[in-house]
């Protein structure tokens, strides 16, 4: 019954995205999100649901693209040119790199990474294009909301039934399928999606104009909370303290941000556990920890990378491979995302991974400042409340990738599609508000 409800629903979206096509790119970004494949695995076996819905997505945008249905100056900013850049790179550090072998353990193969690096660009260009307005961004929060509260649940359930069959070691692992695959098999993972999750459900929380609803919403936030501790992530910790300290500081009323800061530190001595108070006691303390110091060891080995192959990195995904020739420790990824683009793929990728963060709060300080210069305008509410949402998160996710190799964590592409839209919209409103002529695409460029 579950795989026929399935089928039905890859057929409605499939057909719907012909028409609407950011809306199949929305349901492409919940399986990437949710991993809806992971937790009912036994309904999505044998059923090609990212590949339909993508192609559905992609030949829809293509048609619409062909008929002029779309403005293509969300395309052509300086944020997404530091982004194709990227792309350009890391696609070239495949081709060129010394080190790019066949021959890698199943699933982290430069031809795995390939093909995953080409998809995710692609749908992120695309996205920008088909999700050009506050309305669609509204939706494409409320699916991260969603997805967050769920996962949220099946944490929280996991540690309250008492199914330790999800923890390894104390700490709690996402869901995962019967051939043990998942995008947040890894605990750092999983927590990095409560991390970027719980902005938006505060944000959201403060766009609705129902108290209680509102209220209902924010009680599902220490929940979150719960399940970044349990999965004992030093770099969660880490995010979430950010995450906190930064709501907080974009609350409008002094008394909210005082009150949001002392319930964290209240609930985290109350129930973070043994496991995250712990680990979180060895944040400072590396020379003691092991875990702590093996990533020094792979920062020390990354940079030796970059010293020997600055132009072309090692390879793409092939910083396991080149390991050995560069340190006598056990072979491990950069944990740290900057180092992990910048040995594999160049200098140029790691300043282009820079210059995405330069500009993306660059952009988000220019969009704040409108939209308090506009407070009068009720149509900017939601403008305010979406660019707050992706900033916290976006700060949350920078934070843990100091700690943990992201290249391919789609979360960071999902964000930048917020803020890049956000910021051609703004634009153009101050266009029409100052009576200018609409400016060549670019134009638009230069000015952003």
């Amino acid at each position: 019954m579950g795989k026929l409800l399935l089928f039905l629903v890859i057929i409605a979206t499939s057909t719907v995205s012909l028409f609407r096509p950011w809306i199949g790119m929305a349901a492409y970004y919940v399986l990437a999100l949710l991993g809806p494949q992971f937790i009912w695995w036994w309904n999505f076996q044998g059923l090609r649901v990212t590949f339909f819905i993508a192609a559905a997505a992609l030949l829809g945008f293509s048609w619409a693209a062909l008929r002029g249905r779309y403005d293509f100056s969300y395309l052509k900013t300086k944020l997404n040119l530091w982004v194709f850049l990227l792309w350009i790179f890391i696609d070239l550090s495949y081709f060129l790199g010394p080190y790019v072998s066949m021959f890698a353990s199943k699933g982290l193969t430069p031809n795995y990474g390939f093909s995953m690096t080409n998809k995710i660009f692609l749908f992120y260009f695309c996205s920008t294009v088909a999700i050009n307005s506050t309305k669609k961004l509204r939706y494409l929060g409320i699916v991260f909301s969603i997805s967050t509260i769920y996962l949220i649940y099946w944490a929280n359930y996991q540690y309250f039934t008492r199914d330790w069959s999800h923890f390894a070691f104390g700490r709690l692992m996402g869901p995962i399928d019967v051939y043990g695959g998942s995008i947040y098999a890894d605990q750092n993972a999983f927590a990095m999606l409560f991390v970027t999750g719980l902005p938006f459900i505060y944000f959201l929380g403060l766009g609705i104009s129902r108290k209680w609803l509102r209220y209902v919403l924010w009680s599902v936030i220490p929940l979150g909370w719960n399940a970044i501790f349990l999965t004992g992530s030093r770099g969660g910790l880490l995010g979430l303290g950010v995450i906190v300290m930064v709501s907080a500081f974009l609350s409008k009323r002094k008394t909210i941000a005082v009150l949001i800061v002392l319930l964290f530190l209240g609930f985290f001595l109350w129930q973070a556990g043994n496991t995250m108070k712990q680990r979180s006691e060895t944040i400072t303390n590396y020379q003691h920890e092991s875990s702590a110091e093996g990533r020094i060891q792979a920062w020390k080995a990354g940079l030796k990378m970059i010293e020997a192959h600055p132009i072309t990195g090692v390879g793409l995904d092939s910083f396991l491979t080149a390991f050995p020739h560069y340190s006598d420790k056990h072979p491990r990824v950069a944990h740290n995302t900057f180092i992990q683009f910048t040995a594999e793929s160049g200098i140029g990728a790691g300043i282009c991974y820079l210059m995405i963060i330069f500009y993306f709060y660059m952009r988000a300080r220019k969009i704040d400042a409108w939209c308090k210069a506009e407070r009068d305008n009720t149509d900017v509410r939601w403008t305010t409340h979406l660019n707050n949402s992706a900033v916290v998160s976006f700060a949350g996710l920078i934070t843990c990738s100091l700690f943990l190799s992201l290249t391919t964590y789609e979360i960071f592409y999902f964000l930048l599609i917020f803020n890049n839209t956000l910021s051609v919209l703004r634009h153009k409103a101050q266009e029409q508000e100052e009576n200018l002529p609409i400016l060549d695409e670019s134009v638009l460029i230069q000015s952003d």
